[in-house]
């Protein structure tokens, strides 16, 4: 890939993980090099289990917290320096990197400065709610998963293999 974007899902709807580990599974279709860093994701999803089975490289983080700040700055946020300085992918996708902005593992600059370091021919994909506007405007390419019905309003529990 001569030249890599930056690319956001986000949203109140659902779909973002799901949509960047679809473009997971699409690079790999074409012989690129993919690893994803799951931040503050605890449950693991049917994407992960799948990406695990198709040799992805996947990175979650050692703490899992539920909805509180981090005690400590991001025991990741090596890892992502270390991935994006080394060039070691063509696809990187950190998801829910939005939610460790929100919660206060990391701040926007941090987030910022992996955008701004990530080698030319990199795309990077992060995902979550509630994008600070300085990754806006670094973006290439937002998309915003939002939701027009949902069968949550009615009482219907998170279903294993439809949301996770």
């Amino acid at each position: 890939m001569k030249t890599g974007k930056f690319q956001i899902y986000t949203g109140n709807g659902k779909g973002k993980t799901t949509a960047a580990f679809g473009l997971c599974f699409r690079a790999l279709g074409r012989d690129l090099r993919v690893k994803i860093v799951q931040l503050r994701k605890s449950r693991e999803c049917g994407e992960l289990i799948q990406a695990k089975r198709c040799g992805i490289d996947i990175r979650r983080c050692p703490e899992f917290p539920k909805g509180e700040p981090c005690s400590t700055k991001c025991p990741m946020l090596n890892t992502i320096r270390k991935i994006i300085e080394n060039n070691e992918t063509d696809l990187l996708v950190i998801d829910e990197m939005m939610e460790a902005l929100r919660v206060g593992c990391l701040k926007a600059e941090d987030a910022a400065a992996l955008v701004k370091a990530k080698p030319a021919g990199m795309e990077l994909v992060m995902t979550g709610r509630n994008v600070p506007q300085e990754l806006m405007e670094l973006a290439d390419l937002i998309t915003s998963m939002e939701p027009i019905k949902h069968y949550y309003k009615d009482g219907v529990p998170a279903r294993e293999g439809i949301e996770y």
